[in-house]
């Protein structure tokens, strides 16, 4: 999910605490790009929210959930491209003789 300017219905609400610099350096970051305040804010909080998730490393699945992910990754195999087949079948910098 992308952030979108053009959001069907907004209903939910989120209030921030602020301290005057804070506050301050935000609506001059917003003014300075076209936007409001609230707009660049909300902006930036999901684009953060999003590679947040996008890092996470674990998943906690439960028994139905992991099956189900192990049938999806055995249904096909993978297959490299021609490109990386050929890379990954010669010798590494490392393997290579000394000249």
């Amino acid at each position: 999910m992308t952030y979108n300017m053009v959001v069907a219905s907004k209903t939910e609400r989120l209030s921030l605490r602020l301290t005057p610099k804070q506050d301050m350096v935000l609506r001059r970051a917003a003014e300075a790009r076209g936007e409001s305040t609230c707009d660049y804010v909300l902006r930036h909080a999901v684009q953060a929210a999003e590679s947040d998730l996008a890092d996470r490393r674990v998943f906690a699945l439960d028994d139905a959930a992991w099956e189900q992910l192990q049938a999806l990754l055995s249904a096909t195999p993978a297959q490299l491209p021609q490109a990386m087949a050929e890379l990954l079948s010669q010798h590494s910098v490392l393997e290579r003789p000394a000249r």
